[in-house]
């Protein structure tokens, strides 16, 4: 073969594919323009999806959405009409017809004679186009330029946004609760591996568990928190109304404390009393709880463990106080109801009145051993039980609202906040299980608890709350802060069962792992200069179904919730009441709650006549 006959034959096989391709493209325009009904609302449903940033799965919703009118219309015309080939033909007539009166109202009345079968299969059809177009530009086969896919999914992300955003602001569209029990968050920016919805609810389920909350300040953690307490408050008192569950009792503890500690529960008090809340106690500005209500053993157990006792030859000291601790709470009379009774008991003398009876020889031994210890015991449980303040001297428990708030000053004294935290930790327990109270569905929330864990890991809090039946939600600023090591983060975050929600922060590898990986082509094209070539390679890679590079690069009220190996990119709606109050709130300057009045402390029974005192004491002792 000649030079020219090689060259004749490869210009002819070009000019035969172009004369095929252009042969395909004429009879496809043929088609689009005979069917143009359907070619009009295909494109505007394509053009809206690109737009607004909508998933292919939207326009089939909506195509399915328009079927039962065409079955409707179907049935009319048959009813109408009798005989099916009639039927069948009706919407061909209409088509014909339409093309013998090309004027804007004959056009117009052929569209809305059509309308029934052009809308659902034109969305259809654009539904079908516009995941062609992201399969073909996310795997490389399509888009002019090499960064073609980095280029289509930016702009999409801020098409998304923008939606997101455009959806939130609509009076009423995010609710406190919406339909089947779920609660509303915010509008879906972008969802893998969950179903896309407009705007994105968790199930109330999801909230009576686990979660995580893990975002920097300033990443609008803070409304995301307050949202999901009012929502999951609203489902469990809508719950409890019709008898499918207990009332709720929501617990939350601020452990930062400061004045926007004081704002937020003000803001949490006004969204709650909107919802129905009756009762919302902000402790420790307006309400008080009695530590002196936990049984007597959990009692002493917890003021054990609220002193520092240390290691090695404080072991010895540790033990006496241990054992003095028991005897003082678990006295005869009863247990303390108040910080001073308790501090009376820690003395020799009204010990002795207590346990020497002739009945407990064995605590009246132990008595007259730690008699000297007694007074340093008591020197350091008034330094701590001072510091903690009144405002767990009650009177009050938790039953006595709907709703507590606890500032816990743990930012300006970390340890007071600590010894606060672990009382109210075994207030919660004691709630949940206390068997003579009225059962109550109860939401434990810690905001910044790391403040305060170092007495009480966040992981020990998971693990009781999981055993009790308590919702525990925890928030931290970054990965770091939900523990003091690995371990312990991992364990946190791969026990949060009702999911993990991620913010704004610098370090999110940790927690995206836990959505794990999705399969994508990745496709290596031959470059031609700055455009894409005819020749390449496709494989199948591994990529997070979470992105870290766009959790780093979140907006305020940005948040990704990652839950089964699926995550949701959501912009968060900012929470605020229905503008009809289910009950009027309290009157201004009222106070929340209503505190009972104290129990009087149990008087100590006087010794018996044979009591020596001397000879417990020693010699002198009573002069």
């Amino acid at each position: 073969m000649s030079v020219w006959s090689w060259v004749k034959l490869t210009v002819c096989l070009w000019l035969l594919r172009k004369a095929f391709k252009a042969a395909g493209w004429l009879l496809l325009a043929g088609i689009a323009i005979a069917a143009w009904p359907v070619t009009l609302v295909m494109g505007l449903g394509y053009a809206a999806a690109w737009l607004r940033g909508w998933p292919p799965a939207r326009l089939g919703r909506a195509a399915a959405a328009t079927l039962p009118v065409t079955a409707v219309w179907l049935l009319t015309l048959a009813v109408r009409i009798y005989g099916g080939q009639a039927t069948a033909l009706a919407p061909a007539r209409d088509w014909e017809h339409g093309w013998s009166h090309l004027t804007v109202p004959g056009l117009t009345r052929t569209f809305l004679l059509l309308a029934p079968t052009a809308i659902p299969a034109g969305l259809g059809l654009a539904a079908l186009a516009w995941a062609w177009r992201i399969y073909a530009i996310t795997t490389g086969l399509g888009g002019w330029m090499a960064s073609a896919p980095i280029t289509f999914d930016a702009r999409q992300w801020k098409r998304q946004v923008r939606t997101a955003r455009g959806r939130i602001a609509a009076p009423g569209a995010v609710p406190l609760l919406g339909s089947g029990g779920r609660l509303p968050v915010g509008g879906t920016i972008r969802a893998i591996g969950h179903r896309w919805r407009p705007v994105f609810t968790v199930p109330f389920a999801a909230c009576a568990r686990h979660m995580v909350i893990v975002g920097s300040t300033g990443s609008g953690k803070t409304n995301l928190m307050i949202r999901l307490w009012a929502g999951w408050f609203t489902a469990a008192l809508a719950a409890a109304r019709t008898g499918h569950g207990p009332r709720p009792l929501l617990v939350v503890l601020d452990c930062k404390g400061g004045p926007d500690s004081r704002v937020k529960a003000n803001r949490t008090r006004r969204l709650l009393y909107g919802a129905g809340a009756r009762r919302v106690a902000i402790w420790p500005d307006e309400a008080r709880l009695s530590l002196w209500e936990l049984p007597p053993q959990d009692l002493a157990v917890l003021l054990y463990q609220m002193i520092e006792t240390g290691d090695g030859a404080a072991a010895y000291y540790a033990d006496i106080m241990q054992a003095v601790l028991i005897l003082a709470v678990t006295a005869p009379p009863g247990p303390p109801l108040n910080t001073a009774a308790f501090l009376d008991r820690l003395d020799a003398r009204w010990l002795a009145r207590a346990w020497d009876d002739g009945r407990h020889p064995q605590e009246a031994a132990r008595i007259r051993g730690a008699a000297r210890h007694l007074p340093d015991i008591q020197l350091r449980y008034a330094t701590l039980l001072g510091r903690l303040g009144p405002a767990l001297d009650g009177p009050g428990t938790l039953a006595d609202a709907d709703a507590w708030y606890f500032i816990l000053e743990g930012t300006r004294e970390p340890s007071v906040a600590e010894a606060q935290a672990m009382a109210l930790t075994e207030l919660a327990a004691h709630g949940a299980t206390d068997p003579a109270g009225e059962p109550r569905a109860m939401l434990l929330a810690a905001d910044d608890y790391s403040a305060v864990s170092g007495r009480v890991p966040l992981s020990n809090l998971y693990e009781r709350g999981r055993s009790l039946g308590i919702g525990v939600q925890v928030s931290a600023q970054s990965w770091q802060g939900l523990g003091a090591s690995e371990d312990e983060r991992y364990r946190i975050a791969a026990t949060a069962d009702g999911g993990v929600w991620v913010l704004r922060t610098p370090y999110p590898e940790p927690l995206t792992g836990l959505a794990g990986t999705r399969r994508v082509l990745e496709t290596a094209h031959k470059l031609v200069g700055i455009t894409w070539g005819d020749e390449g390679t496709t494989r199948e890679q591994r990529a997070s179904v979470a992105d870290p590079d766009i959790i780093r690069r979140l907006d305020v009220g940005q948040a990704c919730y990652i839950h089964r190996g699926a995550a949701s990119f959501v912009q968060v709606a900012r929470p605020k009441a229905s503008p009809l109050t289910l009950l009027p709130a309290p009157a201004p300057g009222q106070p929340p709650i209503s505190l009972p009045v104290p129990r009087r402390e149990p008087a100590a029974e006087p010794p018996t006549a044979s009591l020596d005192l001397d000879d417990i004491f020693g010699p002198g002792a009573t002069r």
